[in-house]
């Protein structure tokens, strides 16, 4: 009976310290340094810390971290992470839990926290003091080339390069250490620590002569030889990027065949209005040879007054021909001058204006009189 209500009696205060410590976990020690939290997931982890609390305290660790780790993800907690730490500890990843429980001692501690919560964090303090002597350390060495790209694992996990060489921290236990690089054999310890011992482990890379060449050093870093990226060109660059200008020499040439092309249209014109200008000329020399001899003394009958006409009329066609030749000639002229040279000097554009003012005051003239046919032009 003594037994019975003895084991009641302990039951009753496991329950009683449960109640009072996971309040304190989820609302003394965490409420004012953690985000809002929904009613459902603070439940929740409420749920799950009590769970795991039980589990911690019956010494079945490998369960508890399960849910103290949820409940620490779901709402974060001091007091649950040293909890958490302590199991750690206790499965033998020294490391790990005193970690954990640093972490959870830089925490302050509430102001009117409760005496579970001081009595947590007291927990926490004596489990770390009793727990870093038991931390064992790893030295690494890797004798290698100076061209070997080395990586050290320990357990599978790797080690980054700036501890090698130095105390490594290590759990307690036996660990396996390895060393590999491209085109090496592969280097490998295994070493087993005890609580607190320290170890060196060496390790060397040996050349493989049967494996393939490395790239060289300018293929493995293509993108340090690259040339820096252009600057940004303007829209309106890149659009006249994309249309291209002929050289001046390609426009020059385009614009002087055109203008030869203009000169000998316009000789061509000329020669035309001087034939026909002098064929109307002929034609009017012949009919004032016959009048000159139907009409004595520059007076003509009546029934040659037809005649007469028709002789003025061919003079008058003779001077436009006349005049159009003399003109397409001497705009020809002039258009196969300028499109001759790349660029006009002030000189040939003087030249130039002067024989554009002239064949402007260009009057051609033709006259048929009695005893005479004037073909000219005055300037």
């Amino acid at each position: 009976m003594h037994t019975l209500r003895a084991c009641s009696g302990r039951s009753r205060q496991i329950v009683r310290t449960l109640t009072f410590l996971v309040p304190a976990l989820l609302y003394a020690s965490g409420a004012a340094a953690q985000e809002d939290k929904s009613a459902a997931e603070t439940a929740a982890a409420r749920a799950l810390a009590i769970e795991g609390l039980k589990l911690a305290r019956a010494g079945h660790c490998a369960e508890a971290i399960d849910k103290l780790e949820r409940a620490q993800e779901l709402y974060p907690s001091p007091v649950v992470l040293g909890r958490l730490g302590e199991c750690h500890i206790t499965l033998g990843r020294v490391v790990e839990g005193t970690e954990m429980l640093r972490k959870m001692l830089r925490e302050p501690m509430p102001p009117n926290a409760s005496p579970a919560v001081e009595q947590a964090y007291e927990r926490a303090q004596s489990v770390l003091n009793s727990a870093k002597s038991r931390i064992a350390s790893l030295t690494i060495t890797v004798q290698a080339p100076s061209d070997a790209n080395v990586t050290v694992t320990v357990d599978g996990k790797p080690v980054p390069p700036a501890v090698l060489g130095v105390e490594f921290p290590a759990n307690p236990g036996e660990h396996i250490v390895e060393a590999s690089a491209p085109g090496f054999f592969k280097a490998s310890a295994r070493v087993t620590l005890t609580s607190g011992e320290k170890e060196t482990v060496p390790l060397e890379l040996r050349r493989d002569p049967n494996a393939p060449p490395a790239p060289p050093a300018e293929a493995a870093a293509p993108a340090e030889s690259a040339s820096p990226p252009a600057p940004p060109v303007a829209a309106s660059s890149a659009v006249a990027a994309e249309q291209p200008v002929p050289p001046p020499t390609m426009a020059r040439d385009k614009e002087g065949s055109s203008t030869s092309t203009l000169a000998y249209v316009s000789y061509g014109v000329g020669v035309v209005g001087l034939a026909v200008g002098l064929g109307f000329g002929r034609a009017a020399m012949a009919a004032k040879d016959e009048l000159e001899e139907r009409c004595p003394r520059n007076e003509c009958p009546k029934e040659a007054q037809s005649d007469l006409d028709a002789a003025k009329s061919k003079g008058t066609i003779a001077t436009i021909g006349v005049g159009i030749g003399a003109a397409g000639l001497a705009l020809g002229t002039i258009l196969l001058i300028a499109g001759s040279s790349d660029s006009e000097s002030s000189a040939e554009a003087s030249f130039a204006e002067r024989s554009r003012k002239n064949l402007a005051s260009l009057r051609p003239r033709a006259a048929i009189g009695f005893g005479r046919v004037e073909l000219g032009a005055d300037f």
